[in-house]
């Protein structure tokens, strides 16, 4: 008994201090965490999966997804996603609802809280599963808006993550199990795997992404696709070196390059077009912002490989086995590119990725260690212009592995 009335005490202390803040996102999180934490039991087989987060990391989730579903297999279990991202959940086909945001979750629109929040609680979950390594806030307060019986999320990163470490401090306590996520320099895929291990108690071992497609209407003949945009500039490799690129594979195979990317990369196609050759320029087929998800995904499935940055792109072309080429950065190295797949099976076509490794690899966007270890690259970023450790890289080390791609793959 006294152990619970301290608990209490402890928790009304973080009611006054959230009662003397503005702070939206904790009014919002206040309203529903305390009664998450105490009701009685909900009468619920249901679960409920949180992934709120952009096209390629969802892509790059797929695997640990049908591993989850799996587990709960029979069971109904509902996705929490992001609208841009929804058409990567449809496409996998095993969830039996999808709750899609239509906003992004670092620009929350408070307005739209409510009605979402009230389709949410308009059903009773026993699990709620919160995988998502470097979460937003808003998952927080969906969390803790969703009527459940048991939360169980991936331990949260308190430094370099989306959340800020008092965030991760004050709402952490709505959680009652947290998987411990892999310490050091480790993949995405890494901590997907500790996370469905740890709530199968399995002997789960990441696999590829796996995502179905289908065929294509955009293009006759054979192709190859470009992702010359990427999310932001800084992770974008100098177009012209994409067009040198191109330039070599139509000499060398007579492939046709389909330009791929949102229809606000539209000037980065046409730059890359005003650098290839007239000759080249006019076999080019550029489907920026042409295309829906659903679109992109059938069509990198039909291509013959896709060179890319380091974004959607790369990933999805992993999930349809499509080979691919990815300029890689140094920011976050090792975590997202290259990949780290456990079980890998014959005839995986893990992306292969060209990067110039310097001493600030891994800075992981950290301003203050860019500063003391690479200055003019803080200024690069500052004026949205490629990082230095993209700019390293050559086009005839993306060339190489081009290369090795028709030789090995097609």
């Amino acid at each position: 008994m006294k152990r619970i009335l301290l608990k209490l005490r402890r928790i009304m202390g973080k009611v006054k201090r959230l009662f003397k803040r503005e702070n939206k996102g904790e009014r919002f999180f206040l309203k529903y965490a305390f009664g998450s934490k105490f009701h009685f039991k909900y009468k619920s087989n249901k679960v409920i999966l949180f992934r709120l987060d952009l096209i390629g990391d969802c892509t790059m989730f797929t695997s640990a997804a049908l591993a989850i579903r799996e587990y709960y297999k029979g069971v109904p279990m509902t996705v929490v996603c992001l609208s841009i991202s929804r058409p990567v959940f449809e496409r996998l086909g095993v969830f039996d609802k999808i709750i899609s945001i239509d906003f992004r979750p670092e620009a929350v629109d408070w307005n739209r809280m409510k009605p979402l929040i009230a389709q949410l609680r308009s059903e009773k979950y026993d699990i709620l599963l919160q995988p998502q390594l470097s979460k937003y806030p808003i998952v927080d307060i969906l969390a803790a808006a969703a009527k459940c019986n048991l939360r169980i999320s991936i331990e949260p990163l308190l430094h370099n993550s989306n959340s800020a470490p008092e965030w991760v401090n004050m709402t952490k306590f709505i959680y009652d199990q947290f998987v411990p996520y892999p310490r050091g320099n480790v993949s995405e895929f890494d901590c997907y795997g500790v996370f469905v291990r740890g709530i199968t108690n399995s002997g789960y071992k990441t696999i590829m992404p796996k995502l179905p497609y289908g065929k294509q209407e955009f293009i006759a003949g054979d192709y190859y696709v470009l992702f010359p945009g990427a999310s932001l500039a800084q992770k974008m490799w100098p177009t012209e070196r994409f067009a040198r690129v191109a330039e070599h594979i139509l000499a060398k195979t007579g492939l046709t390059a389909v330009i791929l990317g949102s229809e606000n990369e539209q000037s980065v196609s046409d730059r890359l077009k005003q650098s290839l050759y007239f000759g080249t320029a006019s076999t080019v087929v550029d489907l920026i912002g042409k295309t829906s998800i659903s679109d992109v995904i059938d069509i990198i499935g039909n291509a013959k490989f896709v060179i890319s940055n380091d974004t959607s792109g790369v990933h999805i072309a992993a999930a349809v086995n499509t080979p691919s080429v990815a300029i890689a950065g140094g920011w976050h190295f090792n975590r997202f590119l290259p990949y780290h797949i456990e079980d890998i099976k014959d005839g995986d076509k893990l992306p292969r990725c060209a990067f110039t490794r310097t001493k600030c690899f891994n800075c992981d966007w950290n301003r203050e260690y860019m500063l003391q270890e690479r200055f003019g690259c803080v200024v690069r970023y500052d004026q949205k212009e490629s990082c230095e450790c993209i700019d390293l890289v050559t086009v005839e080390q993306v060339i190489e592995l081009v290369d090795r791609v028709i030789e090995e793959d097609l």
